[in-house]
């Protein structure tokens, strides 16, 4: 009899469950409250494209070959001013910025790593009225590389065109311009188009946090800059995305991905022009923390 009890207990508790996680009728603003001055938040991302083809014509050959990279990020960034929903200026400690790279020719294994010249810098970045953002170092001045990996980075930008204005329940759908995914991507890609279709599924806690899980997929196309000044690498992206975003501070606390991507195009390799195809899966997987 006891038994049977704790059965209609349990199966009492798993009925309840989706009330107290907000039943499909509840209403829930996507977009969260606004950004407030003082506010530091850690974002830590960890992309991968595991062996992927890569086809190299250069100096009259052609070489196939398979490439890993894995590229690691962490930032703590402070906001130091806030205008309505938008920041506009801010500070950003680059805790972590590199890339590991291991490429397969011939059977023969080659790997190599790059730190981004920015790592370890303290950077003060500010919005003009315009949109546009300068960025420049604490208390030392850039070498040219450092310059032209300034010249890549975005700002903290508003990312409200992503989410639906008002409250909305759970099984709500709507599509958003690739270009609004500018803060997804970081300074890894610029010049992005494309359709993205979201769908909020439900809402689930992570960490003590209450979050609206967001499903997302679209066909993106975008560049990836050139350090010496080109037309940069053609990105096609297949993906499909879920990130959980805090109800309570509009923070994504954790997102992953994962798709198909080709990049193409014309890149100097030891002073040459190369014409390089990579073509492969990547995933990703990122986590952001109010301090």
């Amino acid at each position: 009899m006891r038994h049977v009890t704790w059965v209609a207990g349990f199966v009492a508790i798993v009925l309840a469950a989706p009330a107290l996680a907000g039943g499909r009728d509840d209403e829930y603003d996507l977009r969260g409250p606004a950004p407030e001055k003082g506010q530091a938040i850690v974002t830590k991302m960890v992309v991968t494209i595991k062996d992927a083809d890569m086809d190299v014509k250069l100096g009259g050959q052609a070489l196939k070959l398979k490439q890993t990279l894995v590229a690691t990020t962490e930032e703590e960034e402070k906001f130091i001013a806030v205008e309505g929903r938008q920041v506009v200026k801010s500070q950003s400690r680059i805790i972590k910025d590199g890339v590991k790279i291991v490429a397969v020719f011939m059977g023969q294994k080659n790997e190599d790593s790059m730190t981004n010249d920015l790592q370890g810098e303290v950077i003060i970045s500010e919005r003009s009225g315009e949109g546009k953002w300068k960025h420049v170092l604490v208390d030392t001045q850039p070498t040219d590389k450092q310059k032209k990996e300034l010249d890549k980075r975005l700002g903290p930008e508003n990312d409200d065109a992503l989410y639906p204005e008002g409250k909305v329940k759970v099984g709500h759908t709507w599509t958003v311009d690739a270009s609004a995914m500018k803060r997804f991507f970081g300074n890894s890609f610029t010049d992005i188009t494309g359709k993205v279709n979201q769908k909020f599924v439900k809402v689930e806690e992570f960490e003590g946090e209450m979050c609206a899980v967001v499903e997302s997929t679209g066909k993106i196309k975008a560049k990836m800059k050139d350090d010496d000044g080109g037309e940069g690498l053609n990105v096609d992206l297949d993906m499909t995305s879920t990130s959980w975003r805090s109800l309570k501070t509009g923070v994504e606390r954790k997102g992953t991905f994962k798709g198909t991507i080709r990049i193409a195009g014309k890149q100097k390799i030891n002073e040459m022009e190369a014409e390089v195809v990579i073509d492969g899966p990547i995933t990703g997987e990122s986590t952001a923390q109010l301090k």
